[in-house]
C-alpha cells in the first residue's frame, strides 16, 4: 500500500519514497522533481539521491527487511544466548576499562604539560632576571673610569 504526500511523492511501506514518474515512449521513466530535497530529512533526502541515481542507471532498489533483526533473536539456542550475554558482559568491562585507561592517560598529559608550562615560566622569569642583572653590570662597566695607566705611570703624567 502506498502512502500518498505532497507534489507527487509517495511512500512505500518501509520508507522507501517514490516520486510519481512520466513514462516516455522509449519505456524509460522520467522522475519528476517537483519538490525540493532539501525539505527532506537528511536520510530520507539521502535514500531518495540514492534511488535516483540507481533507477536513472536501470538498476532496482534493493528491499531491506527490517524484521530480521528480531528472528534472529528468536533462533538462537540457550547455549548461544549464554555466549552473547557473557561476551556482552565482557564487551561491557573491557569497554569500561579503556574508558577508565583513556581519562588516565587525559590526565597523565595534562599534568605533564602544567610541569611543561610551569618550568617554562620559571625559566623566562630567570631569564628576565640574568637580562637584568647583565644590563646593570653593563651599566657599571659603562660608568667605570679606568685609573690603572697613571697608577703605573705608563701615562703622560
Amino acid at each position: 500500500m502506498d502512502f500518498p504526500t505532497s507534489n507527487g511523492v509517495y511512500m512505500e511501506p518501509g520508507g522507501v519514497i517514490r516520486t510519481v514518474g512520466n513514462p516516455v515512449p522509449d519505456g524509460n521513466i522520467v522522475m519528476d522533481h517537483a519538490f525540493e530535497i532539501a525539505e527532506l530529512p537528511v536520510k530520507l533526502e539521502l535514500r531518495y539521491v540514492i534511488e535516483s541515481k540507481r533507477a536513472a542507471n536501470g538498476l532496482d532498489c534493493p528491499k531491506i527487511d527490517h524484521n530480521s533483526k528480531d528472528s534472529k533473536n528468536q533462533q538462537l539456542t540457550p547455549e548461544e544466548e549464554q555466549r552473547r550475554k557473557l561476551r556482552r558482559e565482557r564487551n561491557k568491562v573491557a569497554a569500561s576499562k579503556c574508558r577508565m585507561k583513556r581519562k588516565e592517560h587525559v590526565n597523565t598529559l595534562r599534568q605533564a604539560a602544567e610541569e611543561l608550562e610551569s618550568a617554562n615560566s620559571q625559566l623566562e622569569a630567570e631569564i628576565a632576571y640574568l637580562t637584568a642583572e647583565r644590563d646593570q653590570l653593563e651599566m657599571m662597566l659603562d660608568a667605570h673610569v679606568c685609573n690603572m695607566e697613571k697608577a703605573v705611570g705608563r701615562g703622560p703624567a
